[in-house]
């Protein structure tokens, strides 16, 4: 059992020195991962989902929780709701970005076939 508390201290130890904590990291994961089961999303999309939902919720909990004066209390409760629209708001983000590159380039490709 030693080595497994060996390595359990040393991860956390890394995440710290990364900024991320671990609470916040995993609350924000457990946010995201219930928000997928809404969404009935599909593996790959669900996993992506939860990764991004807990990073954003890692790194962005403390800023609220300094920036607010939040009391500890509802430190979990708030990484948990940050994970969720975490995901939410990078997942669209990302698909408002992937869609008006493909509308740039369905443009371009009319405006090189018009000069023809």
């Amino acid at each position: 059992m030693k080595p497994f508390i060996h390595m359990k201290d040393e991860i956390i130890t890394f995440l710290s020195d990364l900024g991320i904590g671990w609470k916040h990291l995993i609350n924000g994961f457990i946010g995201a991962f219930i928000w997928s089961i809404y969404r009935k999303s599909k593996f790959v999309e669900s996993l992506r989902q939860v990764l991004i939902g807990g990073f954003v919720s890692a790194y962005f909990t403390p800023v609220v929780a300094e920036r607010t004066d939040l009391s500890m209390q509802y430190i979990g409760f708030t990484s948990f709701v940050i994970g969720m629209l975490g995901m939410v708001i990078i997942d669209s983000t990302y698909k408002y970005i992937i869609d008006k590159i493909k509308k740039y380039r369905d443009a371009i490709i009319i405006i090189n076939k018009s000069k023809n």
